[in-house]
Order: structure tokens, then sequence, then C-alpha cells
């Protein structure tokens, strides 16, 4: 049976935005001797602070990750997000899988509501505050994923001082016709690859994603197009009315909190797994 569950690591990982792929042998002496590594760094941190201080935008993704089976075969699935962003307090995603599924993510300042439109359910978890504590208690609190989650929150630049442990310029390509720089970096956990264009606003066009301690080494790809730094969304694009027949479920995280730990570790030891 093939299965779809994105690798363990990405919930993790994914809050670091910028992760992507080792260079291949040839690729890697062709980057020591191009562009120092100062300068590969200087975009890097570039492309951050542009992105933290855009008061608003919109953007798509076309994204793929891999699955990894049981037999080590990988299997890639994907999706396309279009994000819309409007600072300090609102957030939509509006999503669609690669198998027909659509679903929406939004922050309306006090609310998080994710909505499945195939099963017509919906979660709503209370998250008053900025988009950055959103974006937080969404990954951490209620252990949902977010692709790319960083590339939305204030404090970008200082994740990426923090984290990156080495970057540099491997080559300058293209990617939709766009003529960009590629970029590899590593971190502790990842590495990745990012390619920003060698001129104008520093907004990325692709990101890859390599979970190197992961079983199978997957990864995450993205296209990033369409970018709009000027969308001037409406409230009324950040209010979710749900429909007559959709019904409200509560986050799984919600329910494991609200459990008491007798019977959480009745659970645990239950034959047959979590139930």
């Amino acid at each position: 049976m093939i299965r779809k569950k994105l690798f363990s690591g990405l919930c993790l990982v994914v809050t670091l935005f910028l992760l992507a792929t080792c260079p291949a042998r040839a690729q890697e002496s062709s980057a020591e001797s191009s562009n120092p590594g100062e300068d590969a760094r200087a975009l890097l941190n570039r492309t951050a602070d542009f992105l933290s201080k855009a008061g608003q935008f919109s953007v798509t993704i076309r994204s793929g990750y891999d699955a990894v089976q049981a037999s080590g075969q990988k299997i890639e699935f994907g999706e396309i997000r279009k994000v819309t962003l409007r600072r300090p307090d609102r957030f939509r995603s509006d999503i669609e899988r690669s198998d027909g599924q659509k679903g929406l993510a939004i922050f309306d300042g006090k609310d998080i509501i994710i909505y499945n439109e195939k099963d017509k359910v919906y979660a709503k978890a209370s998250s008053p505050g900025d988009l950055d504590g959103a974006v937080t208690y969404l990954l951490k609190d209620l252990g949902m994923r977010l692709p790319l989650a960083m590339m939305f929150v204030s404090r970008l630049p200082l994740e990426i001082e923090n984290r990156v442990r080495s970057v540099e310029t491997v080559e300058q390509t293209a990617i939709m016709d766009v003529p960009c720089v590629q970029l590899a970096a590593r971190t502790d956990d990842v590495d990745f690859q990012i390619w920003v264009p060698s001129k104008g606003d520093p907004l990325p066009r692709r990101i890859v994603i390599t979970y190197k301690h992961d079983k199978g080494q997957p990864q995450f790809r993205a296209n990033l197009s369409d970018w709009n730094l000027s969308p001037n969304p409406s409230d009324q694009l950040f209010v979710f009315s749900p429909p007559e027949d959709a019904r409200q479920i509560p986050f799984l995280a919600q329910i494991a909190s609200s459990v008491p730990e007798p019977a959480k570790k009745k659970l645990q030891t239950k034959k047959g797994g979590n139930q």
C-alpha cells in the first residue's frame, strides 16, 4: 500500500524555511571556485531581510515531497498553495493537492482555521496576536504542517543567522525564465538550495530541502511564482464562513491535551497501537 505521509522531519525542519540538497560532487568543485562564501551569505541575508519586511505579498507555491515507503522506495506527492499575507496578523493559504483534494488555512488575527473541502470539516483554535505567534502555535502546539513556514514570519533573518552554518554560490542559472543565482547552504539538520533572482527584488524562485538525517534522505521541492508585493487584500479574504453542511472538529492536539494522564497511558499501552 502506498504511503502518502510526509517524512517525519518535515514538521520540525520546515520552520527553517530555507533548506536544501547537497550539491553533487562536480557542483561542489564549481561552487568553491565561484563567488566567495561571504557574497553568498550576503545574498541569503538580503533575501531573508526583504521577506521579513514585506508588509504584504501573495505567491503561488508548487511543491512536491518524497514519501518514503517501507521498502525504501520514494514516491512523490505534490500540492499547489496560493498564499496571501498581510502583516501583522492576516494569512490565507488556498491548497490543492495532487489528488485533487482542496483545503484552506486562515489566520484572521484571532483564530487559526483549517478546512478540508472533501470531508467538509474544519478545525479552529484561538491564537490572538501577530502572525509570528500564530505560525509558532500552529507548528509547535497544534502539530500541524505549513511548508516554508518561516518565509512568512518577521524573525526570518534571525533564524538564518542562528541556524545556517555555511552557504556558497553554485552557479548562475534560470528558473521559469528568471535569471537566478543558485545558493547551497547547510544547517545541522538539513542541506538546502535556494534560487534567488540575480536582479531586482530577492524573491525566491525555487527551494529544495534535503532532510539528511531522515531515513532515505527525503526531499521537499518548491517552485515559487506569481509574486505580488501589493495584492492589497480586503479583510473579507481572511474571513472563514463555513458551508452549511460543514462540521467543526477539534485539532488532534486539542484532543490529546484534554485526555487525563491515566487514560493517555492506557491508550499508549493498549494492543493495536494508537486508537
